[in-house]
Order: C-alpha cells, then sequence, then structure tokens
C-alpha cells in the first residue's frame, strides 16, 4: 500500500516537474506575442512597413510620464507635444534627475493611447528596453526615436505617449 502511494506521488511530482518546465519553455515567446498584440514595444521594432509612403497627415503627439510609489526621480520630456507626420521618424528626449543621495534602479514602461494607435507604432530607439540605473544626485538625457504608420486609423487625431517608472531592488552586480 505504502509503495503504491509513493508511486503515485512521485507520479504526480513528476507531472507538475513537466508542467513547470513546459511553462518555463513557452512563457518568454507568449509573452512577446501578448506584448506585440498591445503594442508594448520590448525592443527595437525597426522592420516598419517598407511599403507605405510616408503622409502628409499629422498628429498632435502627447508626452506623459509618472514614477510609480514614491521614487525620488524627476522626469519628463523635453516637449510636452509635438505634431508630427505619420510615417516619418521622430525624436524627442527625457530628463531624468535622481534627487536622492541614494542610487537607483528603476525600469521604465511606455505605453500608447489610443490603443490602436499602439500597434501602428514603431519604436526604433527607446530608454524603456533596458533597466535604467541613476546614481545619487545624477541627471541624464535619454532619445525616444519612433514613427507612427500612415494607415494609422483617420479618426485618430491625437496620441499620449505615456512613461511609468517602477523601482527595480537590484543590488549593483560585482
Amino acid at each position: 500500500m505504502k509503495r503504491t502511494s509513493n508511486l503515485k506521488l512521485a507520479l504526480i511530482l513528476g507531472v507538475v516537474v513537466v508542467g513547470m518546465l513546459a511553462f518555463a519553455y513557452v512563457n518568454v515567446p507568449l509573452f512577446r506575442m501578448y506584448c506585440q498584440r498591445v503594442g508594448i514595444a520590448i525592443s527595437p521594432n525597426r522592420e516598419a512597413k517598407a511599403n507605405l509612403k510616408p503622409s502628409d497627415r499629422k498628429v498632435t503627439v502627447l508626452f506623459t510620464g509618472v514614477v510609480a510609489g514614491d521614487m525620488p526621480i524627476a522626469f519628463k520630456a523635453d516637449k510636452a507635444f509635438e505634431e508630427i507626420k505619420l510615417g516619418e521618424q521622430s525624436k524627442t528626449s527625457y530628463h531624468f534627475v535622481n534627487l536622492s543621495d541614494d542610487t537607483i534602479y528603476f525600469r521604465p514602461v511606455h505605453s500608447v493611447l489610443p490603443e490602436n494607435a499602439a500597434t501602428k507604432l514603431t519604436l526604433t530607439k527607446c530608454f524603456c528596453f533596458d533597466d535604467q540605473v541613476i546614481l545619487p544626485g545624477q541627471s541624464y538625457t535619454l532619445p525616444v526615436v519612433f514613427s507612427f504608420s500612415p494607415d494609422l486609423d483617420p479618426t485618430v487625431e491625437r496620441i499620449t505617449f505615456h512613461y511609468t517608472l517602477f523601482q527595480k531592488d537590484l543590488k549593483a552586480k560585482k
């Protein structure tokens, strides 16, 4: 009786281990598919649609950002908004200042609204591709290079490009 219960337990644990390995294997591709579907760029997406020509149509892009929690970082875009042509590459910069005496590790996450504009975004260069470190009292400026496809929904006139900074609990790697 004890031997069958041990075999049953071993079988259950084996299934759990195989399930965990399968989940670990498919987790990254599933995450990438989800991010692509909702328009979150987790790496440069330089494969802009080459067959689409730039448009004369312009949209207004608003640049906003917040710091999650009580991180002592001040940051803002170099301009609050910009009128851009669809299909043309645009550039803006964000300025960061560490207001504390501690090194801060953070992850910037961007979002684009309306959602249908997020899927038309080509993000070539962005500080959101990597975790960031800002030293005590340090200030720096980082660029964002982007474009929106000319086949953006014609009802979209204003796009909000928003960043949220999330603190990471990392220590410097030695």
